[in-house]
């Protein structure tokens, strides 16, 4: 019997580690409290090992596309974590800038802070939706919820009604307190950057397509440069207008087919077409219309965008 007894005591003990091996995530060591991050939006299963500079991070995170990645990260002295295309990002301490987390790749960020923000209210209210990077399709619970929007000043985003940046599309770079003027009011379900310094993900802006001849053969010359487009509902720019200074590829229900007059503030020439996504019949101008019935137009503009 006393020869037998720490047999048994050994085998005990390895039931035991099994049984603590096999239990769930709680049973495992736990470390120092994971930090503060917009990385909770796209990431599950987060748990911590150890503490101080040592201590990591362990999550799956969802990438562009929306599969799950695993992904970890020495977290040290990070004070804020991003999830960058499926990998835990640092933005803070362990040196200064960016701290790439387990198969990032080395691949700099595009950018060092949340560059867009969906609010899911007018006016910057509600729940926010903070990203450094492009969704083909937002999670579940803040697709087709957000009424405003705000940008980072001089990045430009795009943003579409639809998966995989189709549908009612439109480049903004600028904040909107009231998404509906854009037709995108609780429609949101796809969003990327345009600008960007080639290190992860930032996509150029599209280029402005050739412009067709001008009505009247008149000028306007010079570069392409971001002019103001002001449509009124009423002739001789009568009546409460309509402005922009962005593309519209399908003009808000308020004001599609409702221009009878058009003005350009700024220069540069705006092409205006009878269908929306600049199709049907399309004409540039390049100086005020005050009747737009001369041009067959009154009535009937649905989309516009500056060509020049």
């Amino acid at each position: 019997m006393m020869i037998r007894l720490p047999g048994l005591l050994a085998a005990a003990a390895v039931g035991l580690g099994m049984a603590v091996a096999s239990g769930p995530a709680t049973a495992q060591e736990r470390g120092a409290p994971p930090p503060q991050g917009d990385y909770w939006n796209t990431c599950r299963n987060v748990s911590t090992v150890g503490y101080g500079p040592n201590a990591v991070m362990t999550a799956q995170c969802q990438d562009r596309y929306g599969r799950w990645t695993n992904t970890s990260l020495r977290v040290g002295n990070c004070t804020y974590i991003s999830n960058i295309d499926g990998q835990l990002q640092c933005r803070s301490g362990g040196g200064g800038g960016w701290n790439p987390g387990g198969n990032a790749g080395g691949n700099r960020p595009p950018y060092a802070q949340p560059q867009a923000t969906l609010f899911s209210g007018l006016n910057f209210t509600g729940q926010t939706f903070e990203t450094t990077r492009e969704y083909s399709n937002l999670p579940s619970y803040f697709n087709d919820r957000a009424l405003s929007l705000r940008v980072a000043r001089g990045v430009a985003w795009e943003v579409c009604s639809d998966a995989n940046f189709r549908g009612n599309c439109q480049v903004i770079d600028r904040d909107v307190p009231d998404l509906r003027r854009y037709g995108l009011g609780f429609a949101i379900s796809s969003l990327r950057p345009m600008d960007g310094d080639g290190g992860g993900g930032g996509y150029p802006p599209y280029p402005p397509p050739p412009p067709p001849p001008p009505p009247w053969g008149g000028g306007g010359g010079g570069g392409f440069r971001p002019s103001t487009l002001l449509m009124y509902p009423s002739v001789n720019f009568q009546g409460p207008a309509f402005e922009t200074r962005s593309e519209y590829s399908n003009l808000p229900r308020q004001f599609n087919d409702k221009a009878h007059s058009l003005r350009i503030v700024g220069g540069g020439a705006w092409e205006v077409c009878v269908d929306s996504n600049f199709r049907g019949r399309c004409q540039v101008f390049d100086r005020d219309a005050p009747d737009l019935h001369r041009f067959g137009l009154a009535e009937a503009i649905t989309s516009v965008r500056q060509v020049r």
